[in-house]
C-alpha cells in the first residue's frame, strides 16, 4: 500500500510540476517504449548520482490530438487504488524524454470527490490530471471547467477532453 501510493503521489506531483508549452505543425508522432511484460512500476536510473526515475512498462497505449498533432504512446501500465478510488495510466517515465500520464479519481480520500470505481464521466477534482511529454515540450489538463475524462465501468479504457494549461484543444483516448 505504502509503494502504491508513494508511486501515485510522485505521478501526481509530477503531473502537476511539470513545464507546459506548444509546438505548432501537424501530422502524427509517436512515441514508443521499448516492449516489455506487464508489471508494476520500475526504478531507472539515467546516470551515476542522479535521481531513481519510475518507469511503467506494460500494454497500456494512449493517443492524444493536441491542436493538429497527433501523438502515440504504447507500453505502459495502468493501476486502480484501493476499491477502485482512483485509476492512473502511466507509459514511458515520468520526467522522462517522452511520457504520457492520465489520473482520475480520488486518490486522498477527499469528501465529495467520487472514486474511480464503476467509470462514467469525470470532471472538476475529479480529474487529477492528463499530462504528456514529447521531444521536451509537455502538455497539461487538469480539472478545470470544461475539461473531461470519460472511463468505462471496467476501467480499461476510455477518452478525454479540454483545454490544456496553455489554452490548447485536447483530446485521446487510452487502453489498459
Amino acid at each position: 500500500m505504502f509503494r502504491t501510493w508513494t508511486l501515485l503521489t510522485t505521478v501526481v506531483l509530477s503531473l502537476f510540476l511539470v513545464a507546459f508549452g506548444g509546438c505548432g505543425g501537424g501530422g502524427e508522432e509517436k512515441a514508443t517504449q521499448t516492449p516489455a511484460q506487464p508489471t508494476a512500476a520500475t526504478t531507472t536510473q539515467i546516470a551515476g548520482g542522479t535521481p531513481l526515475t519510475p518507469t511503467f512498462p506494460g500494454p497500456a497505449t494512449a493517443t492524444v490530438t493536441v491542436g493538429d498533432q497527433s501523438f502515440t504512446f504504447t507500453n505502459g501500465s495502468c493501476s486502480k487504488g484501493p476499491d477502485d478510488a482512483w485509476l492512473t495510466v502511466n507509459i514511458g517515465a515520468i520526467g522522462g524524454v517522452e511520457y504520457f500520464a492520465l489520473g482520475v479519481g480520488n486518490p486522498g480520500g477527499v469528501e465529495g470527490v467520487r472514486l474511480a470505481k464503476g467509470g462514467g464521466v469525470f470532471t472538476g477534482d475529479e480529474v487529477i490530471a492528463v499530462s504528456f511529454k514529447f521531444r521536451d515540450i509537455t502538455y497539461t489538463m487538469h480539472g478545470a471547467e470544461g475539461n473531461r475524462v470519460t472511463v468505462d465501468a471496467d476501467l480499461k479504457a476510455g477518452e478525454f477532453v479540454g483545454t490544456t494549461l496553455d489554452g490548447e484543444p485536447i483530446s485521446g483516448s487510452f487502453k489498459c
